[in-house]
């Protein structure tokens, strides 16, 4: 019963922030940046299951999952309910699916197979607050989501920062960030490789980090 209260800490965090992703849409702002709110406090989300659920991963696992559930139901029967990152406002794009989805095998197997929480969340943040920070620096720049290398530049230092403070070696994190900051370039609407960068991101940055940190950690 005492992880009730921090089930909905998180759960508040989250929501939140699709909250104030519909508030800026609604009023206004264009959708490729509103959603990026959505990314922010989702990262603070996952940042705070390590410290609040400690070694009970599975307790992580099942609240991603059920959140990954919510956030498809409202898509498939109430797509206009998170319209902020995605649902009507882009029908042709599962980007506010992919990324709840595909945290949930990086948490079974980095966080409770190979028993690295941090390293885990620390690839998840790469992609809610590198590509945040990526895409409100391209907006100011060019008024546009298109790629740049000033945006790319912000997503590493941010990434960098982030792999500084949960990745040991840092070596091996500095690499995990650069290779979430060249797949948020090479992948996406406006990426060379039509992959959605909410599922590549983490994706890539957790398979060198893990990768690494198996063979050379």
């Amino acid at each position: 019963m005492h992880y009730i209260p921090l089930f909905l800490l998180i759960t508040v965090a989250a929501m939140v922030g699709l909250w104030w992703s519909n508030y800026f849409y609604d009023h206004g702002i264009k959708h490729w940046l509103s959603r990026k709110v959505g990314h922010w406090f989702g990262g603070l989300a996952f940042l705070l299951m390590p410290f609040l659920f400690a070694d009970h991963w599975i307790l992580a696992v099942v609240l991603v999952g059920c959140f990954a559930v919510m956030l498809t139901a409202a898509r498939l029967f109430q797509p206009h309910t998170f319209r902020g990152v995605g649902g009507s406002a882009r029908p042709g794009a599962l980007s506010e699916l992919y990324f709840p989805w595909v945290a949930v095998p990086i948490l079974i197997l980095g966080w409770g197979v190979w028993g690295r929480p941090l390293e885990s969340v620390a690839c998840l943040l790469f992609m809610a607050w590198g590509d945040a920070v990526t895409g409100w620096t391209r907006a100011l720049m060019y008024n546009t989501p298109t790629k740049g290398t000033i945006g790319s530049v912000c997503m590493f230092g941010l990434c960098f920062i982030i792999a500084w403070a949960f990745i040991e070696p840092l070596w091996i994190g500095a690499a995990a960030a650069l290779a979430a900051t060249v797949t948020e370039w090479a992948c996406g609407d406006v990426g060379k490789i039509k992959l959605d960068d909410n599922l590549m991101i983490p994706l890539v940055s957790f398979a060198v980090a893990m990768t690494l940190l198996h063979v050379w950690g």
